[in-house]
């Protein structure tokens, strides 16, 4: 018996103890996207596979072991119950959440250190995996995205992230496919007393996309229950319907919908539950709307423009912020038949809103001379998208009696307005934060071309925009049909008002110049660097900073005997501010009179003697009375000194000339007559402008000059590829589990 024992342990081969199983943190390829959305568990449980060992490599059991290496984890997972996979071995695939997290999470050798996320509260988290996962779903075809998994997934890890996750995913939940829909339905219709967490409060708004969600039936559920979605959420604040026929390129804005709003939906609005407990959660009042859209087609025959006024004066709409119209066009008139007025009975619907701050007009042509004064004048937030009757005059008068309040205004794809309203916008809008304009327009006709501009000139040379100084974002799309001093005026009047730009942090310029090429490229280096060199924030890297106090820490740890003897660069230099003259009782004028005449002239200090122990101005050295604790100066090595006198030499430029005009830092010294021979040089080529202004606190700047044509969809070089995208493979004959893969 014994000696069968020895034989079969003789012949089952020793375990390998020497490392960990290799983990994988690669990105998965575009077979793992499927299986986050069919829900496929079974790749999931066979995240890591260890590296396969040969006979003669293969540790025996007498082998030392090594001491244990932290390796980095995620969210303190558990990889121990990990077994060798059987003998033909499967292509193992990561989960989503660890697949996300390899790409923000910075991993760090020889630290074991975990954070204790699960301890953060319940808000922060909230923001986190918000900020995380946005957005959930696609704005513009409403298919979910792969974080929408990877939140359900994050909400698995441990019990402190499940509410905050649910909570972003429920806060706007994807609708599509419809079977989600018709889950969630599900879900809120149930009892709430016997679930973990109240769904029904967390829901805050619903985008639903008409084709793809309510107008086709569910097989074995039929149509979606828009009653018992909405009944009984007493925290929406959004609810928007929308329709791929009404979305760009605008080109079938006259084909008929079926479907339309049905009158469920402002029942269920109005629902009130008589047996609804406020104490545990449930609806006791009706629905406050924040936000509704309207479009022609989906209204129908049954909401007609002349009852919209009485619709928004229900309660559920009394509380709204936000409003959409979508396509409402000013109507034939048959012959005989007066003016309908529609305009009055719309600017009468935004009258019953006292709330209303946000207004969007899409693909309407009743915005036009007669509706832009009738709008209410506390608009905070103007969209304008697809209009074809705005025109610059009008829109400029409208900003004049109407912009007061504008914090945001959007207009893009309009064909008939220009940027001849800029000189008015300074003045009209002095609130305005953001600021874009797209000039790309689609044609209404797939067979022949009509999306070309309906204005003569973008702008005139003589039309100088008034930026307002309380700008932050400035997004210019497809600049066009302008000449090229036109073109230089508008470059020059961002320059001219960088010193009342403070706020400015996104500036997004694509500007077109039918122009020779040579001409085109010189106007770009012009431009563009300009641009650049006035706006763009220039700092360091924050990583760097990092680096060196981990370095300065193992330093300490390896040479712990030195900690007195030779201080930290950072301990040092605050000590120094902290002793420094103009922070003593003496006066500032006295600290100056001591300063060098190098130092005073701009030009970096002489080399010293090793042996001087007195306190130099500027010197990363510690200052104190006694010289027991003072260190000497040859602890700092050349380098160091090399780069201590660089940096004062730039200091001391930087606070006689920052903020008012750019100078050579490259030069080894800078004398006063050099300034004013620069000052006059600045004068001279920038035709009467005397100085120019650093601004550089935008974190974007991006300006593109080119003459590409504009079209509907811009193919660039990422589009034309050498070789096929990687991630179906050819089949090889080695997978065994060919149910989580293609069928062919």
């Amino acid at each position: 018996m014994a000696s069968s024992a020895a034989r079969r342990r003789l012949r089952t081969p020793p375990r390998a103890t020497r490392t960990k199983p290799a983990f994988s943190y690669a990105e998965p390829d575009s077979d793992s996207d499927i299986e986050v959305f069919n829900g496929d568990s079974a790749s999931e449980k066979e995240n890591h596979i260890p590296a396969r060992r040969s006979r003669r490599n293969a540790i025996t059991p007498r082998a030392t072991k090594r001491p244990h290496r932290a390796s980095p984890r995620f969210y303190e997972s558990d990889h121990s119950d990990h077994k060798p996979s059987p003998k033909k071995r499967k292509l193992s695939k990561m989960s989503p959440l660890k697949a996300s997290a390899s790409k923000s999470i910075v991993q760090v050798e020889n630290s074991g250190v975990t954070l204790p996320w699960q301890s953060l509260p319940y808000h922060v988290l909230v923001q986190i995996f918000r900020y995380a996962s946005y957005p959930l779903y696609d704005d513009h075809t409403f298919q979910p995205l792969p974080s929408s998994r990877w939140l359900l997934h994050a909400a698995h890890v441990c019990k402190a992230f499940a509410e905050p996750a649910f909570t972003v995913l429920y806060s706007s939940p994807p609708l599509v496919p419809m079977v989600q829909a018709h889950r969630l339905v599900d879900l809120l219709t149930a009892d709430p007393l016997p679930m973990a967490f109240k769904y029904r409060q967390k829901v805050e708004s619903l985008r639903i996309d008409v084709d793809q969600v309510v107008a086709y039936s569910l097989r074995g559920s039929g149509h979606l229950d828009l009653h018992g979605l909405i009944k009984d959420l007493p925290r929406l604040a959004a609810l928007e319907f929308y329709h791929q026929k009404d979305r760009p390129p605008y080109r079938n804005l006259d084909d008929t919908i079926k479907w339309t709003y049905p009158e469920s939906i402002f029942e269920a609005l109005d629902y009130i539950d008589p047996k609804a407990d406020g104490e545990r959660g449930d609806k006791t009042s009706v629905c406050k709307l924040k936000s509704w859209r309207w479009s022609s087609r989906l209204a129908g025959k049954k909401w007609p423009i002349e009852m919209l006024p009485q619709v928004h004066l229900k309660p559920s709409f009394a509380s709204l912020r936000k409003i959409s119209f979508v396509n409402y066009q000013i109507p034939y008139l048959k012959k005989g038949e007066g003016d309908l007025k529609h305009e009055n009975i719309l600017a009468d619907a935004l009258k019953a809103l006292p709330e209303l701050e946000h207004v969007i007009f899409e693909s309407s042509t009743l915005v036009n001379s007669k509706l832009l004064p009738l709008l209410p004048s506390s608009l905070r937030n103007l969209e304008l998208i697809n209009c074809w009757e705005v025109v610059a005059d009008d829109f400029a008068s409208f900003l004049l009696t109407h912009g007061s309040q504008l914090r945001c205004l959007t207009l893009n794809h309009n064909q008939s307005l220009s940027l001849s309203f800029l000189p008015t916008l300074g003045e009209a809008c002095p609130k305005l934060q953001i600021f874009r304009m797209n000039f790309k327009y689609f044609n209404l006709h797939a067979t022949y071309h009509d999306s070309e501009p309906q204005y003569d000139q973008l702008l005139l040379p003589e039309q100088v925009p008034v930026w307002p100084p309380t700008l932050q974002t400035i997004e210019l799309i497809q600049l066009r049909k302008w000449e090229t001093p036109a073109a230089e005026m508008f470059f020059q009047s961002l320059l001219d008002s960088a010193s009342i730009l403070p706020d400015l942090r996104r500036l997004t310029i694509q500007a077109i110049l039918n122009i020779g090429w040579r001409d085109r490229a010189s106007f770009r280096d012009k431009w563009v660097g300009s641009l650049a060199r006035v706006f763009k924030r220039v700092s360091e890297d924050p990583e760097s900073h990092i680096s060196v106090q981990r370095l300065i820490s193992a330093s300490q740890s390896s040479l712990p005997t030195q900690k007195k003897e030779q201080p930290e660069v950072e301990t040092a230099y605050a000590e120094t501010k902290r002793k420094s003259p103009r922070s003593s009782t003496g006066s500032s004028s006295t600290a100056s009179n001591v300063l060098p005449q190098e130092k005073q002239a701009g030009l970096p200090p002489a080399r010293r003697s090793t042996r001087i122990r007195e306190p130099q101005p500027g010197k990363y050295a510690e200052t104190s009375d006694d010289s027991d604790d003072e260190p000497p100066v040859s602890a700092i090595s050349a380098r160091e000194a090399s780069r201590r006198a660089r940096l004062e030499r730039e200091l001391g430029i930087l606070k006689t000339t920052a903020g008012i005009h750019t100078l050579d830092l490259a030069s080894p010294s800078m004398t006063s007559d050099d300034s004013s021979n620069s000052d006059k040089a600045l004068a001279q080529k920038g035709k009467g402008k005397e100085k120019e202004v650093i601004q550089g606190m935008c974190d974007v700047v991006e300006v593109r000059i080119d003459n590409l044509r504009p079209t509907e969809t811009q193919v660039t070089e990422a589009d034309f590829l050498d070789e096929e995208r990687s991630g179906d493979s050819d089949w090889n004959g080695d997978h065994d589990n060919v149910e989580s893969g293609y069928a062919w």
